[in-house]
């Protein structure tokens, strides 16, 4: 950051305000998080002690959208570095509304909150390490990420065209893990990843004494990696039985053309890249039983094949009845975790927020999936719960509900915008930013004491729990 904060040296002359400014946007323009850049704002502030007031002077004379925000984040970051919290987080949490999935704006209200609460620990990520980008590869249809694209939205690289081993050591892929090594985490979606919310991030000298490779990664800060991904996470196949408005505004099923590009791509590079994984993860973008694809793909990788690989299934109920089970004999013994999504513990909730689902038919599924657990058919019964304004007083009676189905542990997190909402839709939706009118209540929802129980995951919610509890688990997506 001394481009920034330096004097020209030939000229002796203090750079004027607006040259601070056009400089700060041309290096926040990469849409990053640049803690680099927060770090240094007390000294601007010392420089230009009304460098906020600036700042809003500048927005007024501004017609560009894009430059306003990049303004309006730098205006919030001075606010709250002159001590004034409450004006910059009434900036910044409109803001990260609007923009959930912004690696950039997340990473402003994360600095926020490390100034309201300089104390904690997780605010601090230096000298930590994520082991998620140097184990784990998700396959979108036209992406590739080294995470959940929700909490990392970069790609590495398009799959569909390109070698698995060209993505995984791509420019982006190490800029990615290099930014784990440095601790800025600037491509990270820092207010929706479980792992930071949760300060269960693993020293890097920790992660260092656990394999010889851990060792050598971390003490020579290796992005480059000579082994493949061991968790592959599938998720090009949008194809699903319902249309939950958080993921999609219609029922969708992929085409002939589609299906036959999947095809091609599951024969000639998901299926080697998965000889060596330990994990596939189906699916995170519909329903595993209702793509011909996925289907395929699950009769594909038997035991004598692929005898190192387990599977994580992730569906929405609706298909998990004993026949469908009976046709996918792969899976028996070897389904490490199985996650049924909810978002409610009541019929007229979990069929508005899973359009096209009957609750009896989901109560039916959820206590089949909780009969194969207790027989260990599946290591691992999860049902997940996406939190927002419709259903977050149910949170409570949901752990009740997964006891009472069998299910081993169940998984809050907030819900995120992926287009499918309007900036109006979602601002009602999102009851978890403190600008809402009923945040208060959701705040003492998330009091409720069975949400202290051991088999529950609060991920990206355990910081509006006021008494201190162990973190949460985390388990991959």
């Amino acid at each position: 950051m001394s481009e920034v904060t330096a004097v020209d040296s030939e000229t002796a002359q203090t750079p004027s305000v607006e040259a601070i400014l056009d400089l700060l946007m041309s290096i926040l323009s990469d849409g990053l998080d640049h803690p680099e850049v927060w770090d240094e704002m007390p000294i601007f502030l010392d420089g230009y002690p009304d460098l906020p007031e600036q700042i809003a002077q500048r927005i007024t004379q501004e017609s560009n959208a894009t430059t306003q925000v990049l303004l309006l984040l730098l205006q919030g970051v001075a606010l709250g570095s002159r001590g004034e919290l409450d004006g910059a987080f009434a900036l910044v949490e409109d803001l990260a509304v609007k923009n959930s999935q912004s690696a950039l704006v997340q990473g402003v209200l994360f600095r926020l909150k490390a100034l309201r609460d300089p104390e904690n620990p997780k605010y601090n990520l230096a000298g930590k390490i994520c082991p998620t980008p140097f184990q784990q590869m998700d396959v979108l249809e036209l992406s590739t990420h080294l995470c959940c694209a929700s909490w990392l939205r970069h790609s590495a690289g398009n799959l569909t065209h390109t070698e698995w081993q060209d993505v995984w050591n791509s420019a982006t892929a190490q800029a990615i893990r290099e930014s784990i090594h440095d601790g800025s985490y600037r491509y990270c979606n820092k207010s929706a990843c479980p792992k930071i919310a949760a300060d269960s991030l693993t020293p890097a000298q920790e992660l260092a004494k656990q394999t010889p490779l851990w060792e050598r990664i971390v003490n020579e800060q290796i992005t480059e990696l000579e082994m493949g991904p061991e968790t592959v996470n599938l998720a090009y196949d949008r194809t699903c039985n319902l249309s939950c408005p958080s993921c999609r505004t219609q029922k969708y099923a992929a085409d002939n053309a589609t299906r036959a590009r999947f095809d091609e791509m599951q024969q000639n590079r998901i299926l080697p890249l998965l000889k060596d994984a330990r994990t596939v993860f189906i699916t995170g973008s519909g329903d595993p039983f209702a793509s011909k694809n996925f289907r395929r793909l699950m009769h594909q990788l038997t035991e004598e094949e692929y005898p190192e690989l387990g599977f994580q299934i992730m569906t929405n109920g609706m298909l998990f009845t004993p026949k469908q089970w009976n046709e996918f004999p792969t899976l028996h013994g070897r389904t490490r975790l199985l996650k049924i999504s909810i978002d409610a513990a009541t019929g007229p909730t979990h069929e508005l927020l899973r359009r096209g689902a009957k609750w009896p038919v989901m109560l039916e599924n959820m206590a089949f999936a909780g009969k194969l657990a207790a027989e260990g058919l599946v290591d691992h019964y999860e049902l997940v719960f996406t939190v927002q304004q419709d259903n977050f007083r149910e949170m409570g009676d949901a752990v009740d509900l997964a006891k009472q189905v069998g299910a081993t542990g169940i998984y809050f997190a907030r819900i995120t915008n992926w287009g499918t909402f309007s900036e109006q839709e979602f601002t009602r939706k999102a009851v978890f930013m403190s600008s809402h009118p009923e945040y208060a209540d959701f705040v003492e929802a998330m009091q409720d004491e069975r949400l202290a129980d051991p088999m529950v995951l609060l991920g990206d919610l355990q910081e509006f729990v006021k008494e201190k509890r162990a973190p949460a688990r985390v388990y991959v997506q």
